[in-house]
């Protein structure tokens, strides 16, 4: 399979993930996932689904971002596609615990299910995933590759996305989810079967 072709699949992957990732997210606006008979139910388990297989196909839409831009992106780029993607798959292993052990815990033992175990490895697991879309973001913006407003919605996303480690307020994650289907949508476009020219490559930064 050429280059083309996988950028080209990594920037469908990067679009799904974000449509799923944003259906999650609205869907916690009305979905009660901290109350104790919300552990377990269907409805929170549709939730971390969807968070699942988006937080899943963001690696494979990740790699095809970094990969699209990586000599313009420079060190900085190489940096903060590593944190971003340690961090995320981080996250992954937080949602999988969701998804398939709160609701055994709920069933079993009520009083942990809606306690806060691991609460320190969550926490640290975004901490590292929010850094390296920052960083991430930050070299996007410099590369030039993708359009400006595409690189600064990221960034802007990357930034909300530390608010959750403060105080919890729902649906953060909407703004970086548009932001990987946009990015998504212009890997996709430019390494399409049709696509007579290569991605643009500036000088790579430092």
């Amino acid at each position: 399979m050429s280059s083309d072709k996988l950028l080209r699949l990594a920037g469908l992957a990067a679009i799904a993930a974000g449509i799923l990732s944003a259906i999650g997210d609205v869907m916690s606006l009305v979905v009660d996932l901290e109350g104790a008979d919300a552990a377990g139910s269907a409805s929170q388990r549709i939730v971390f689904g969807f968070y699942l297989l988006g937080t899943v196909l963001l690696l494979l839409g990740l790699t095809g971002l970094y990969a699209s831009q990586s000599r313009a992106a420079g060190r900085l780029g190489f940096a903060g596609f590593l944190l971003a993607f340690v961090g995320t798959a981080l996250t992954v292993g937080a949602i999988w615990f969701e998804f398939f052990v709160v609701p055994d815990l709920a069933a079993q033992a009520p009083e942990l299910a809606t306690g806060e175990l691991g609460f320190t490895g969550f926490a640290l697991s975004f901490l590292i995933a929010a850094v390296g879309w920052v960083l991430f973001a930050i070299a996007t913006l410099r590369a030039g590759v993708y359009p400006l407003l595409a690189a600064g919605l990221l960034l802007a996303g990357a930034l909300v996305s530390f608010v959750p480690l403060f105080v919890q307020v729902p649906a953060t994650g909407l703004l970086l989810s548009g932001a990987i289907v946009v990015l998504g949508f212009f890997l996709w476009r430019r390494h399409g079967a049709l696509a007579s020219t290569p991605l643009q490559v500036a000088k790579p930064a430092d």
